[in-house]
């Protein structure tokens, strides 16, 4: 046996390389005396008859909500309640309150970010000041926020004033916190608003790009309205450059995943089909003003699409949750990366999110081969075997107890352990925040072992991996670091946080989409419904490569360079004196026979056709994949 490090051990090598943080996590705040804002006295208006709407207040720190002044029309019982900017509950405190003016206590620990106060009585009686009254929002409390406006939509957004006059706030702190952010042992760099960078109803999922030839790391931002490119290369100072408008219409979901220097960026809008933005040609633009492009090629083989992953070892992108294919895989070869090719489908089960790979892990039945894992919503979880596009084969289904909603996880380095999450699970069930480990040593009967459950109940869902470190997006929760080389005993650690929305913990649909963990230099860009937020772990978390165990019989090889125009040189196949190049398709192209195969020798590929090849070694299994490109 031998063992290969992973990609985390170059990543990690990095990562002591980069800017200080302007907020350095650690223990503060707190100081100052309590501050009053908002209106003081009702004007024109009405005792109210309805809870449907609410005050914004914005948050710069995380604060104590001490107190706020009503007035009711008759003594009784009222729901009151603190609210996401979308409506979702947060904190809710039932108060009786007295005929006329009062005063309410809360003591009601937020912030930062924008919430809601308002009221969930079906009648409230409390009064509300209309457009005919002088109301001026913003209405600073202090220096720790303001009261900017209602969660009406349109024009009357601030010609009203619900419910609550004189709000008192005070200090929290100290806290262990980073820019107001909770945080352990993850530190803020810089941070956006969705209104800085492209607007939109809502922010959702966010990849990366590095520019070869100059090392800028560029973050790639979806927003219900389109796509916004963000120079990260310095992480305290994020530069928005470029925007991509949707192609239909606007969609709370829309999904980019990179292949090479191409971004692929599919959404659930009807009609969108899948835009391609070659990178390097937004390199020339200014960053100090922000340019609309259009797409540099684009792929109308489906209209919506829930998702899109690609599997960078062999060029195939796998769009889907798409209209075609039952929602299933929906298979594109990328070998001309501007003009994808549909090559293969599988329609067995609709699927929310995958995970493909090569597979190197401990089933020798399917060494080699291209799997995918599935995660199928409410059918839970299939593994197929996609090595032969043409016949995509189930190889097995798994589900398990209280199972709501299987939503999307991630294969780890050593491919031993796949961890997943549930979307539902916590408001089905009650349970806190949960990490599946499913073992995958037997891809044929895969098996979970255990789990990891959170301190806290926020919905799970994006995770992703470098090493011995996962990096969950858990929305209301935030960034979250876990340490997995204890999961062969069931056993996950958190080791790391970023609170991006300290105003509440629940089981809401809110916060924060997906991170992308892998830029070069250790900064994580991690995007929010609301914000996007470049921030950075501490070197006590960095990633530990993990050691792979491959047999010395069925290990993969290697040919140089690749892409090639002409001539490979081999790496990996000594002792191998037959060698075999195959398509994508399986189809074998030619034979070489009696070779001294050796590290260097060098075969010439210069007569084949465009696209992506196999060579394998007949008799100890080795292989590697290469693309033709003249």
């Amino acid at each position: 046996m031998r063992k290969i490090l992973s990609l985390s051990a170059a990543l990690a090598a990095m990562f002591s390389l980069i800017a200080q943080s302007p907020f350095p996590c650690e223990l503060s705040g707190g100081e100052g005396d309590p501050a009053m804002g908002g209106l003081s006295q009702i004007q024109v208006g009405q005792y109210h008859d309805n809870s449907n709407y609410f005050n914004i207040i914005e948050l710069y720190q995380p604060v104590t909500l001490v107190s706020a002044k009503v007035f009711a029309n008759g003594a009784g019982p009222r729901t009151l309640a603190l609210f996401s900017p979308d409506g979702d509950v947060l904190m809710t405190q039932v108060v009786d309150i007295p005929d006329g003016e009062s005063t309410v206590e809360f003591d009601w620990n937020v912030g930062p970010g924008s919430v809601g106060l308002g009221c969930l009585s079906d009648n409230p009686q409390l009064w509300r000041d209309d457009l005919n009254s002088d109301i001026n929002y913003p209405y600073e409390i202090g220096s720790y926020g303001a009261i900017t406006g209602t969660s009406i939509q349109g024009d009357n957004e601030f010609n009203y004033y619900y419910f609550f006059y004189d709000v008192t706030l005070a200090p929290q702190g100290p806290t262990v916190n980073s820019g107001g952010y909770p945080c352990d042992n993850v530190e803020l760099m810089d941070v956006e608003t969705l209104s800085n960078l492209g607007g939109g109803d809502n922010g959702n999922d966010c990849w990366g790009w590095v520019d070869p030839e100059t090392g800028r790391e560029i973050a790639i931002f979806g927003r219900s309205n389109g796509t916004s490119f963000i120079d990260v290369t310095d992480p305290t100072d994020m530069k928005y450059f470029a925007n991509l408008p949707t192609a239909t219409n606007a969609s709370l979901w829309r999904d980019i995943k990179v292949y090479g220097e191409y971004a692929y960026i599919v959404s659930e809008a009807g009609d969108h089909g899948l835009q391609i933005v070659r990178m390097p040609n937004l390199m020339g633009l200014p960053t100090d003003e922000v340019t609309t492009i259009t797409p540099d090629g684009y792929y109308d083989g489906f209209g919506n699409a829930h998702n899109i992953m690609i599997n960078e070892e062999t060029g195939y992108a796998y769009p889907i949750g798409t209209n075609t294919f039952n929602g299933g895989l929906h298979v594109l070869n990328l070998v001309d990366p501007l003009n994808p090719v549909l090559v293969g489908a599988y329609d067995g089960a609709y699927s929310h999110d995958i995970h493909p790979i090569v597979y190197n892990g401990p089933d020798d039945d399917y060494a080699g081969d291209e799997i995918v894992i599935c995660f199928n919503g409410y059918n839970g979880i299939a593994i197929v075997d996609a090595e032969d596009k043409d016949d995509i084969q189930l190889i097995s289904q798994l589900t398990y107890e209280q199972s709501g909603y299987t939503h999307q996880g991630w294969v780890g380095e050593n491919q031993r352990f796949c961890f997943f999450n549930d979307e539902l699970d916590e408001s089905n069930f009650g349970n806190n925040t949960r990490t599946y480990i499913m073992d995958i040593e037997d891809l044929d009967s895969p098996v979970i072992i255990g789990y990891f459950e959170a301190p806290v109940e926020s919905v799970d869902h994006n995770m992703y991996i470098i090493g011995d470190k996962m990096y969950q997006s858990n929305y209301l929760s935030g960034l979250r670091v876990l340490d997995v080389s204890d999961a062969e005993t069931g056993n996950l650690e958190l080791v790391g946080y970023f609170d991006t929305n300290p105003e509440s913990d629940a089981p809401s649909f809110n916060g924060t989409w997906s991170n992308y963990p892998y830029f070069p230099s250790g900064n994580i860009g991690v995007s929010t419904f609301t914000h996007f937020f470049m921030l950075r772990p501490s070197d006590a978390i960095a990633p530990n490569p993990v050691a792979i165990e491959e047999s010395e019989t069925e290990w993969r090889a290697a040919v140089y360079p690749n892409p090639v125009q002409s001539t490979i040189q081999l790496e990996g196949f000594n002792g191998e004196n037959h060698l075999a190049l195959y398509d994508v398709e399986g189809q074998l192209i030619k034979v070489w026979e009696g070779l001294p195969v050796m590290a260097g020798l060098n075969l010439t590929v210069g007569d084949l056709p465009d696209g992506m090849y196999v060579l394998k070694g007949l008799e100890t299994k080795r292989f590697a994949r290469f693309i033709v490109a003249k």
